[in-house]
């Protein structure tokens, strides 16, 4: 018996990742021990959802939206609680919120209906993109730790507002780990984003371009189709009028 799409185990996994970000934000601003536990088993979900997409064939359309806006809502939340936690950096909150948000939604769009092949990873969809970004998605150890690490720098820094000296096995500190280990990835991957987005925002414009030279052509072919026509209807005309003038 076939499952249902919205019972995939990986949709189904996604449904489990959304209620757990619910539970983060409702807890974020007063039990950070419990938000980011859930907030860390969602992002751990994102693991195992492709997993099992691929294992059990459970792949579709409705499921690579929901974990790519699963994906984005999550960072845009923790980015909020962490706009709030820290008012002097908001702007930069801000700004790397809205930098997540427009460069994966260009590109899934562009990608989407450039006839490419749909997914935003697939060979035929990053055949015209820019280096960085082929790059990026093409080398998963490189694709892992950017994302991670991005994930990771927000989470520490949410972590180390309420325990400044937290530490690992009470042997390495989180600040430094977020300092040397997380930042840095944190920072390429928003040059990524970029990259993603100028990307995405070329081939939408040339897409356009073509568009625009397509719909120019069709309208001189027509006007020059129509000049014999209405040439003919004023010689016809003309005709008539010496008949009647003959007459």
């Amino acid at each position: 018996m076939a499952v249902h799409i919205l019972l995939y185990v990986p949709n189904v996994i996604g449904y489990v990742r959304v209620g757990l970000l619910v539970a983060f934000y409702v807890y974020a601003l007063r039990e950070w021990e419990v938000a980011i536990g859930c907030y860390l088993l969602s992002f751990l979900g994102d693991l195992f959802d492709g997993f099992f997409a691929k294992q059990l064939a459970q792949t579709s359309t409705f499921g690579m939206i929901l974990d790519m806006v699963t994906d984005r809502v999550a960072t845009a939340g923790l980015l909020t609680i962490l706009a709030v936690l820290y008012p002097p950096w908001a702007p930069v909150f801000a700004a790397s919120q809205g930098l997540d948000l427009a460069s994966h939604w260009f590109h899934m769009y562009s990608t989407a209906t450039g006839g490419g092949g749909g997914h935003h990873k697939s060979d035929g969809a990053l055949k015209r993109r820019n280096f960085i970004l082929r790059t990026y998605y093409k080398s998963y150890p490189l694709f892992a730790y950017l994302c991670v690490s991005a994930e990771l720098t927000y989470v520490a820094l949410y972590v180390l507002k309420f325990r400044p000296d937290f530490k690992f096995f009470h042997v390495v500190h989180l600040f430094y780990l977020y300092l040397f280990l997380c930042l840095p990835g944190c920072i390429v991957k928003q040059v990524v984003n970029l990259a993603q987005l100028a990307s995405a925002v070329n081939d939408l414009v040339q897409r356009d371009i073509q568009l625009q030279v397509h719909q120019s052509r069709a309208a001189a072919a027509r006007e020059e189709k129509g000049v014999p026509g209405k040439q003919q209807r004023t010689d016809d005309n003309n005709v008539v009028d010496d008949d009647r003038k003959a007459k």
